[in-house]
């Protein structure tokens, strides 16, 4: 068995923010080809600097990849993955949101959306970190 072993140390750190946006009982998800294998993912992504508040941040981040302006309602859970293949370590939090709009703009960033029901989230490959957020909705 061959063990492969990289320090944190190594990996370039940044923080994230993530936001589970709800539209009329409906939960927007997205999917990045070149994250994780192409899973489902929520919007959100890097703080840019320490000055931005998290809900800056998140409400920054969800209009440019996916045009929805948003209102940030409280944190969901804090979480820390490694992307050893991406050279990265990320410390994130996810956040419940709303939209009064369900008219997705997708970046180039991303290659496919759906609006999805609790339920049917619970039916698609998503990353730990985001189950654990929804469990605590």
């Amino acid at each position: 068995m061959l063990f492969i072993i990289i320090k944190m140390v190594d990996l370039k750190h940044f923080e994230a923010v993530k936001g589970i946006i709800f539209y009329q009982n409906r939960v927007l998800v997205v999917q990045a080809e070149k994250y994780e294998g192409g899973l489902y993912e929520v919007p959100g992504g890097r703080k840019k600097d320490t000055k931005e508040s998290d809900e800056e941040a998140l409400r920054r981040e969800v209009l440019e990849e996916v045009g929805l302006e948003i209102r940030v309602k409280r944190l969901l859970n804090k979480w820390s993955v490694n992307l050893p293949k991406m050279g990265l370590h990320i410390d994130g939090k996810t956040y419940l949101c709303e939209s009064s709009s369900n008219v997705v703009k997708l970046s180039g960033e991303h290659i496919d959306y759906k609006w999805l029901s609790l339920e049917e989230l619970s039916g698609i490959n998503i990353p730990g970190w985001l189950r654990e957020a929804i469990s605590n909705l």
